[in-house]
């Protein structure tokens, strides 16, 4: 085929005329001072070759007032994309390249550089929240300042609510080539509610069942920050998803008027059993126990300083301002029993009858009672909790491989190992290999695990962080008789001192006809060690065996004989129900978690401030992958998700 010599003079001639594209340089954020950001090099069709330098200063005459890199460069590599620590005394000015003689290649327009206030507490406190500038600072991927490639390939183990959104935040960021691996057969972790047969309404929540979201504060309604990250995800999902996949919020009820008040087996003169409603209309109807009135009063006194409304209002705005508080004001460095006793003066009869003698955590005390006593207005799944990982599904695709139950992690300088037994007898592992390894499972379940050597403190996290033990037995009725009774119970739970705890009935499809299923059963500390220890048989007829001394005749003639029964103690995939850190562990072993050791990173409710809650668990998924994002370089896209998430306790 011949080609026609005027076309080829006139592509010629076009090619001449077409002007020749500068070489840029520039920054997409706004510049803070003592913050990251990603500065961008734009090569245009200028040929470059050799020593280039990056740097920041005067616009006027181009003098360097801090580097940010020297890096070679030549026609088969020109990276794009660094990252840059903006020194916190930095001024007003441009970026500009230069090359190796100092002759200038580019030059940005002026910048600003803002400048922020930093709080400075106690130098033992200044590690307690992820700091992405000294994490950048102390180690950079390989010590390159160049952004890395985004087709890293990322193994997530666990796909629990802080596994899965690990993976959805990657996405985001543009990391696709992540896998999860889960030992279990579903999505979800300790999220697990029990359907009892195909009508979508008759189930319970084995794992957590609500959001508090207000709280009463001189007066006004005030929201509880610390969860809206639930909402906003579940909004989130379900703009991606159809209809089938909807996560709708209904109203959780924590306690009615008409839920039953049975404690010392009292009933009133007609046989009736008293309802919370009556007992706070009048409290004389039902007999007084012993007089405590004095440990109460000694015990109301001596920990006055952390049930204030001031502690309260702090922790429904900012959770994590309370959390910081309330290790300045050195609450970590105390139990609740030393305190009581040792600090305060309180006979060992009275720190007993606050604490049972149990050495536990002040701040998990102020945070329970924040939450139990404060919140007026709760929120549950209808159709169940599932609905929240289970709507990862469509979104992920068929990023989540089943059955994979890991038993080791090893490193051999460059690549994560993650390796799996099919069978426990089996002399050899199945491994795959990855470049970064965010790690979800629960430390009771990675404390079993073959580790390579880590950090000396992040080892003896794994190996000492407390978990709190809990057992839930849910019953299938016939029909939800407790809503028809003279003061029908339509949701909340009953306050009873009876064995098997807490007795919640369902807050969904109140009123409609068909079963119901009731948690009869929810003992946590323990009891739910001691609950475990009975055989399934024995547990559930003592449930059924405290329920029929609230409901009689009633339970007999409704219950189906089915129920679920969850003792998370006894969970092979967990372990354990929630971490409960000891006295002086998060002080000690949070910053731990903010390193990446031997290219893992650990995430998970047990890595947060507060436990057992799922907000928990996503906002350690946030850090983790801002971990990620930052060692390649990804610094824009990090500052992304910390903004759309309002984390604003991170600093980057």
């Amino acid at each position: 085929m011949k080609i026609s010599l005027f076309l080829l003079a006139t592509a010629a001639l076009q090619a001449l005329a077409a002007p020749a594209t500068r070489t840029g340089i520039s920054v997409k954020a706004t510049l803070e001072a003592d913050s990251l950001s990603n500065v961008y090099l734009d090569y245009g069709s200028q040929s470059i070759e050799g020593t280039i330098t990056l740097a920041y200063g005067s616009c006027k005459d181009s003098s360097i007032a801090h580097e940010i890199v020297s890096v070679d460069v030549s026609t088969e590599f020109q990276p794009d994309k660094f990252a840059w620590h903006v020194p916190a005394d930095a001024q007003s000015g441009c970026l500009f390249v230069k090359d190796a003689s100092g002759n200038l290649i580019a030059q940005s327009e002026p910048y600003t550089i803002s400048k922020k206030f930093v709080k400075r507490g106690h130098p033992e406190l200044n590690d307690m929240y992820f700091d992405a500038v000294d994490y950048h600072k102390n180690k950079r991927a390989s010590k390159r300042a160049h952004a890395s490639s985004k087709n890293k390939k990322i193994g997530i183990v666990g796909a629990g609510m802080s596994g899965l959104f690990s993976g959805y935040l990657l996405d985001q960021a543009g990391f696709h080539n992540y896998e999860i691996l889960e030992a279990n057969d579903r999505l979800g972790g300790r999220v697990h509610t029990a359907y009892f047969g195909k009508s979508g309404i008759a189930y319970q929540e084995m794992g957590p069942m609500r959001f508090p979201v207000e709280f009463e504060y001189e007066g006004k309604t005030l929201p509880i920050t610390d969860h809206q990250i639930v909402f906003q995800l579940a909004d989130e999902l379900n703009a991606l998803n159809d209809k089938s996949h909807k996560i709708e919020f209904i109203k959780w009820y924590q306690s009615r008027a008409n839920n039953l008040y049975y404690r010392q087996g009292f009933r009133l003169p007609d046989g009736r059993i008293p309802t919370i409603g009556e007992v706070q209309a009048n409290s004389a109807i039902v007999p007084k126990g012993a007089d405590t009135s004095a440990l109460s009063s000694a015990t109301n006194n001596a920990t006055a300083e952390f049930f204030t409304d001031d502690w309260f209002k702090l922790m429904g705005a900012d959770l994590y301002a309370a959390h910081q508080k309330a290790l300045d004001e050195g609450y970590d460095d105390w139990s609740e029993w030393g305190w009581l006793h040792n600090k305060m003066g309180l006979s060992l009869n009275a720190t007993d009858y606050a604490t049972g003698l149990g050495a536990g955590q002040i701040w998990e005390n102020m945070y329970d009672t924040f939450t139990f006593s404060k919140a007026t207005n709760w929120k549950t799944v209808q159709g169940g909790l599932n609905r929240i990982p289970q709507a990862f599904g469509p979104v992920l695709g068929k990023k989540v491989t089943y059955g994979v139950r890991v038993s080791k992690l090893d490193f051999d300088g460059d690549k994560v190992s993650v390796q799996w037994k099919k069978s426990p007898y089996d002399t050899n592992y199945r491994s795959k290999k990855y470049d970064n390894v965010i790690v979800s499972a629960p430390f009771s379940i990675v404390r079993t695990w073959h580790l390579p050597k880590l950090d000396y403190t992040l080892s003896q996290a794994i190996k000492n962080l407390g978990y709190s033990q809990a057992c839930k037995v849910a019953l299938e009725f016939k029909e939800r008789f407790w809503e028809k009774l003279d003061r029908p119970i339509q949701g909340g739970c009953d306050n009873t001192d009876l064995l098997s705890g807490s007795i919640c009935y369902p807050a969904n499809n109140i009123g409609s006809k068909g079963s119901g299923v009731v948690l009869a059963s929810y003992a946590s500390g323990d009891m739910g060690l001691r609950f475990a220890s009975m055989t399934e048989d024995e547990h559930v007829a003592r449930v059924v065996q405290d329920f029929t001394e609230l409901h009689g005749d009633s339970v007999k003639k409704y219950y189906t004989g089915k129920y679920d029964r969850r003792c998370w103690i006894l969970d092979p995939f967990q372990s354990g129900s929630w971490a409960s850190a000891e006295p002086g562990q998060h002080k000690l072993y949070m910053p731990s978690y903010f390193k990446m050791d031997n290219g893992l990173v650990f995430v998970g409710e047990h890595t947060d401030i507060k436990h057992a809650w799922i907000s928990a668990a996503l906002e350690s998924s946030i850090r983790g992958v801002v971990m990620i994002l930052v060692e390649n370089g990804h610094v824009d896209e990090a500052k992304a998700i910390v903004k759309k998430y309002n984390a604003k306790w991170m600093k980057i």
